[in-house]
């Protein structure tokens, strides 16, 4: 299979996965054992509180944005998936409207997925000590269809993981 390897392997290899996406895209996951470097210390200290309205605001007064990933797609997702539902299942139509609606979705997942890994590498790279709003997302969602669309949007439970994987 011709692949592209977009940075160089580091540590022993300890498996390979080869994983398929629903838009037909094949992926070669290297897992390799590193020995992990802790970071030069900073002195500093924050703490992040998640809203709505900005996805975040810390301690030293910087608000960032929420970008709203779901909201700007969401009018081409809901056309793909009327057309999808229009179609003969099985069909080679009903198979391409589904490859564009995978496709969109991807784009959608890909986005929010740079978005959060971007974030939280910068609150790990210059703090030291981060302490972030404990939150029962699940009980918040189970109120008006508007507010959850927006809370599960910003994804908050999804920044939380990849931050504290990230700080241990």
């Amino acid at each position: 299979l011709p692949i592209k390897i977009h940075r160089p392997l580091e540590g022993v290899i300890k498996g390979v996965l080869i994983k398929r996406t629903k838009s037909g895209k094949w992926y070669g996951i290297v897992q390799t054992e590193v020995e992990q470097k802790p970071l030069p210390p900073t002195g500093k200290v924050i703490g992040i509180d998640v809203g709505v309205r900005y996805f975040l605001t810390d301690t030293d007064g910087r608000q960032v944005e929420n970008p709203h990933f779901y909201e700007k797609p969401l009018k081409r997702i809901k056309k793909l998936q009327k057309n999808l539902s229009r179609k003969q299942k099985g069909s080679k139509n009903w198979e391409k409207t589904r490859m564009m609606l995978a496709k969109a979705y991807e784009k959608l997942v890909n986005q929010r997925n740079d978005f959060l890994h971007k974030l939280s590498r910068f609150y790990i790279d210059n703090y030291d000590v981060t302490a972030v709003e404990d939150l029962r997302i699940q009980n918040m969602v189970r109120g008006g269809r508007t507010l959850a669309q927006r809370i599960l949007d910003a994804s908050w439970g999804k920044f939380v993981r990849l931050f504290s994987y990230k700080a241990e």
